[in-house]
């Protein structure tokens, strides 16, 4: 229970904190150490409006699509390796005819005869 109670606690705290930072309530302390002080650029970058929607041009979708490309390319190989094994044992159980005698041998060892 101390656990549970422990990540409720730190729930709590976080989303307060994010509701004070949100409404402003919270100042940096001026005694801070530098890595905590917000770095502020010399040239202001404009802030786009709340309910405008963001173009596809500066959304970087480059990354998005590699990554994609990466994880379908290891999928393909592995399924396809999961087919080539599930053909090679059908093929070699037409031949030795093993998946029988191995089920057989493992439903005795289970237990599992009605």
């Amino acid at each position: 229970m101390a656990k549970k109670d422990n990540l409720k606690f730190k729930k709590r705290i976080k989303s307060q904190i994010l509701q004070e930072i949100s409404q402003g309530q919270i100042d940096t302390p001026k005694n801070a150490p530098i890595s905590a002080k917000p770095i502020i650029s010399s040239t202001p970058s404009p802030t786009p409006a709340k309910n405008v929607e963001p173009n596809v041009s500066q959304i970087k979708t480059g990354d998005n699509i590699e990554l994609v490309r990466s994880d379908l390319k290891k999928s393909a190989i592995i399924i396809g390796s999961i087919i080539i094994i599930i053909v090679a044992i059908y093929f070699i159980d037409n031949k030795t005819g093993f998946l029988l005698k191995a089920s057989d041998q493992l439903f005795n060892t289970l237990n599992l005869n009605a």
